[in-house]
């Protein structure tokens, strides 16, 4: 059981790509901490010294920004297009396995790996903060945090999974996937920021139908009236006027849902090719 779970495991920490943005942003996670540690402006650490038992909150919210995001794309975009790309998924739907399973042990994996890796930038966020700033405070929130962040990313997991399987192309399904997060946030956020100058609250009303808005806002949300306000106000440059967390929910299974159902659907009833060239 979970063979292919860990086969997918196998595969994408094979990728460059997936190797290649982990690193980035574990070394982004460091130097962010180390240039706080080591800032030599003293309005900067006046600054910081009333936030150091919260500065746990920055590594485990700096990925939320956007690099998450797009580790989440790399590792699902391939996912099932590379088993096309290479012949492999004839090879495995000749097994006693079903269908149904195949696909939901590779999303399975997918996932998995993601919160894996989350989870080791988390404990860098914990170890950092506790060797340079100190004993840290409030860890009583830090469970609501991290599954929030990682409920956030399904929603491009799930939508570069579903372009990998219905198109079979790993770097076409990575190059949507991003140009949608990418654009999907500038217009977010450019609709915000004209709702700010104009007053009119219609604008961000129409950011709240973009995939971004939930998969991104939500973690901040949960911190709006926390000790981490000031931190989750730092990152979030444009925030949403909107403190809907049940709304935000909702874009985010809605978002979630509907890609992942359509690519096992895809999958359950389309003809398997022996290899896509």
């Amino acid at each position: 059981m979970f063979e292919i779970m860990l086969y997918e495991w196998r595969r994408a920490i094979a990728r460059k790509k997936v190797i290649v943005l982990s690193i980035i942003t574990f070394i982004f996670e460091l130097g962010i901490y180390l240039a706080i540690y080591l800032a030599p402006s003293h309005s900067l650490k006046t600054l910081i010294i009333p936030l150091s038992p919260y500065l746990w909150a920055l590594g485990v919210l700096l990925p939320q920004v956007l690099l998450i995001h797009f580790l989440a794309i790399s590792i699902a975009s391939g996912s099932m297009a590379e088993e096309y790309e290479q012949g492999t998924v004839d090879y495995f739907i000749s097994k006693p396995i079903t269908r149904l399973r195949f696909v939901m042990e590779k999303w399975l994996g997918s996932f998995s790996l993601l919160l894996i890796i989350y989870l080791f930038m988390v404990v860098l966020a914990l170890i950092l903060s506790s060797l340079l700033f100190g004993v840290q405070s409030e860890l009583i929130l830090l469970p609501e945090l991290f599954f929030s962040i990682i409920f956030s990313t399904l929603v491009f997991l799930n939508i570069a999974f579903a372009i990998g399987e219905i198109l079979r192309r790993s770097n076409l399904s990575f190059t949507i996937s991003g140009f949608i997060l990418i654009a999907s946030i500038i217009v977010s956020d450019v609709l915000v920021f004209v709702s700010v100058i104009t007053h009119n609250s219609n604008y961000e009303t129409i950011s709240e139908y973009l995939p971004t808005w939930g998969s991104t806002e939500l973690p901040f949300m949960l911190l709006h009236n926390s000790p981490f306000s000031a931190i989750a106000r730092g990152l979030n440059i444009l925030p949403s006027i909107s403190n809907n967390v049940s709304l935000a929910i909702v874009s985010i299974v809605v978002y979630s849902l509907i890609p992942l159902v359509l690519s096992i659907i895809n999958f359950l009833g389309r003809d398997i090719s022996k290899k896509v060239s």
